[in-house]
């Protein structure tokens, strides 16, 4: 009975933990051109945010970078698309370091 309710107890546990169990994250970092202002930063901001799956996004206007963290399944291209669909906005997949 005890291995029962040590079970029972494991499975409530991570469905009360939710998708952070389910779907590791990972971080896409693109360099985009066209932010001139923060009204800018703030429409990339929320078109990224409105994408199931996106857990944060950094921007940094002055470099043009925007790091997105999001469900490892979620393609980058999604996220271009996102990015470019925000308004007049060209952005670039940065490459991995290292």
């Amino acid at each position: 009975m005890r291995r029962f309710a040590v079970g029972i107890l494991a499975t409530l546990f991570l469905l009360a933990a939710g998708p952070a169990f389910a779907e590791s994250d990972a971080t896409t970092v693109f360099r985009v051109s066209g932010m001139t202002c923060g009204m800018c930063a703030k429409a990339i901001e929320r078109a990224l945010g409105d994408v199931p799956g996106v857990q944060s996004v950094e921007i940094d206007r002055d470099s043009g970078r925007v790091e997105v963290v999001a469900a490892s399944t979620l393609d980058a291209g999604t996220l271009e698309a996102a990015i470019e669909a925000a308004g007049s906005y060209e952005a670039e997949l940065e490459p991995e370091k290292g």
